[in-house]
């Protein structure tokens, strides 16, 4: 009887179809796990890479100071990715500074000074934040341990961010002159200058190959104080350069639909008409210390000279200029001991020949003085 039961208990398929359903289940669980969690995996990878991309190129613009780019980097992946949401997918020791080698194109980390950004983003179980999954935890895959985002982030030149003397061609400086401030003199083609020249730490003398290119007196370097720490190697696009004449027609006609609408600065008054004058005004008319001080006023207006191109204006020396712009069709020669306070010199003039911007459009005699002297002061 014994021997029956098992028999017939060998013999018996009721319930085979369960089994069947259950691998059935098994296999479709993977394929939906791969299909679904997988592309989830991808979707997040993506919205981590483009968090990247975010925080290195706003922490860049606040390079060199690395403490206010690290800032930035966290503020930009915190708005992109909250970290209720997605918990801390940047962490503070994965924003890293450095340089960028283009042509390798390579980061070297801790050189300085820094001109590049690297972050990295994650979530992982090591940092708290795994992506959790869906259909796979099914089948006992919990979640994505680790996906990892890089990105880096080159400010193409670290010095000359701000103000200074800019050159697609050489940067001809004479003598006894004062660079302070961060100021920045760069030439494409190159620097030359005379002795007794003073570059305060900070000031930042620039092109393209220093060894060739750099052009001082015998024993230059040594009566030139500071030259040595301000000398750096880089090359400059100067777009603005390209950009000079849609500039300076908006200046001659702040109206004008050019592509350059924000090249005017605040302190000039866009409402008021410009002023128009031949190359025979009294331009010592334009200091507010002048007994003639100009009717109607000329303070935060626009002054276009009308000028054969051939010629030049001089603006008067041992005056302060303040507060307009003067856009001239011929040359601009500035006269000793002058100072200008928020005052934008342009010209249109071109030269002749093979080298028709090889000319001084702008001169300056000794002891010009470019600037309020309240060392950089908020509003100064």
């Amino acid at each position: 009887m014994s021997n029956l039961r098992w028999f017939c208990f060998l013999q018996d398929q009721s319930g085979a179809g369960t089994v069947w359903g259950l691998l059935m289940f098994i296999l479709m669980t993977g394929i939906c796990g791969l299909a679904v969690d997988v592309t989830d995996a991808f979707r997040n990878k993506t919205g981590l890479q483009a968090t990247a991309d975010a925080a290195a190129l706003a922490a860049s613009i606040d390079l060199p100071d690395e403490a206010a780019a690290l800032a930035t980097a966290q503020v930009y992946a915190e708005i992109n990715m909250p970290s209720a949401t997605y918990g801390t997918v940047l962490r503070p020791e994965d924003v890293q500074f450095g340089i960028w080698d283009p042509d390798t194109r390579t980061f070297h980390l801790g050189e300085t000074p820094a001109d590049a950004v690297h972050v990295r983003l994650r979530r992982s179980a090591a940092s708290g934040n795994a992506l959790p999954m869906n259909f796979l935890r099914i089948v006992g895959l919990g979640t994505w341990n680790e996906i990892t985002v890089e990105a880096v982030a080159h400010v193409f030149y670290t010095g000359c961010l701000g103000d200074g003397l800019f050159s697609r061609q050489v940067v001809d400086i004479s003598s006894n002159n004062n660079f302070i401030q961060n100021i920045c003199v760069h030439g494409e083609q190159g620097v030359a200058m005379q002795s007794n020249n003073y570059y305060e730490t900070g000031v930042t003398v620039s092109m393209p190959d220093p060894d060739t290119m750099l052009k001082i007196p015998a024993g230059g370097m040594e009566s030139n104080p500071g030259l040595g720490e301000a000398l750096q190697t880089q090359s400059l696009g100067l777009e603005m350069i390209d950009d000079l004449p849609d500039i300076i027609a908006k200046f001659k006609n702040p109206s004008l639909d050019v592509d350059e609408p924000a090249v005017i600065p605040d302190y000039i008054n866009t409402s008021l008409p410009v002023i128009v004058v031949g190359s025979g005004f009294d331009f010592s008319m334009l200091a507010e210390d002048s007994e003639d001080f100009c009717e109607p006023s000329c303070t935060n207006r626009i002054i276009h000279v009308q000028c054969p191109e051939e010629t030049s204006i001089n603006i008067p020396r041992d005056l302060t200029y303040r507060n307009f712009a003067l856009v001239a069709d011929c040359r601009i020669n500035v006269e000793s001991n002058a100072t200008f306070e928020n005052v934008t010199l342009l010209s249109s003039a071109v030269g002749n020949g093979d080298n028709p911007l090889d000319m001084h459009n702008i001169s300056f005699a000794s002891n010009v003085q470019l600037g309020a002297a309240d060392n950089c002061a908020e509003g100064g």
